[in-house]
């Protein structure tokens, strides 16, 4: 964490003070502030490697405050949860959130979350080898960053991509939860089956013709998930 720059977006003092000595002691630099449109300011003047945003504020809440920061930015945004975790994910993940923790959390955790999102944010912006997928219907192209259905380009989150192509670069293999955590966001979100679950769906969602019945994206109950490889000028 040493020389990175955070900004910490919180309307509880105690949790802003918190958080930032926690981060200071790793060697982090820390901004903190109030609320949503500050944050945005502070955003905009101080350009952190990494936000921490709670969800829960007066005037524009957090799931606001992660879309506006996505219109201008594509930093790494941890939001703090305290209510309905998977809503909250589901709403965060809308939004353009790359990962969720809930309160209370312990220090360790959020710096291992912090270290995880950073870690991939630096593989996401270096550069990556080539792999194209093109079935007629899904065109893949890691290198321009394009993911189109149709010839017309969707538009996927850091982690959707990411999740995505390590699924259709193993087409035809079950890959379990955990190694799925693994692999997409690291080896300290192993267990957390709820993240592979919630990124599968909203990929769904986007990707297939019928959720209910997916061509790309199957479950393999109890185990995880598998992509399919379909054949060229595949038509639904």
């Amino acid at each position: 964490m040493v020389g990175k720059k955070i900004l910490i977006i919180d309307d509880d003092p105690d949790l802003l003070h918190l958080a930032g000595q926690i981060f200071q002691r790793a060697g982090a630099q820390t901004i903190a502030t109030n609320g949503g449109m500050e944050g945005i300011k502070k955003l905009l003047d101080h350009h952190p490697d990494l936000i921490i945003l709670d969800v829960m504020m007066p005037q524009i809440d957090g799931f606001e405050t992660c879309r506006r920061i996505r219109q201008v930015s594509d930093v790494p945004i941890i939001m703090l949860t305290a209510l309905n975790k998977e809503l909250e994910m589901l709403q965060g993940l809308n939004a353009g959130a790359d990962d969720f923790l809930s309160k209370p959390f312990k220090a360790e955790i959020l710096l291992a979350r912090a270290r995880a999102a950073l870690r991939r944010g630096e593989r996401f912006s270096g550069k990556t080898a080539t792999f194209r997928y093109n079935d007629g219907n899904l065109n893949i192209d890691i290198e321009n960053y394009n993911v189109l259905i149709r010839e017309k380009r969707i538009k996927l989150t850091r982690v959707e991509f990411r999740l995505l192509i390590y699924l259709a670069r193993n087409a035809g293999k079950v890959l379990t939860y955990d190694q799925i955590l693994a692999n997409v966001w690291g080896e300290e979100y192993r267990g957390n089956m709820e993240y592979v679950h919630i990124y599968i769906s909203q990929l769904r969602k986007k990707l297939e013709e019928n959720t209910k019945s997916p061509h790309y994206l199957l479950t393999v109950h109890g185990v995880g998930y598998i992509f399919e490889s379909q054949e060229l000028a595949y038509k639904p």
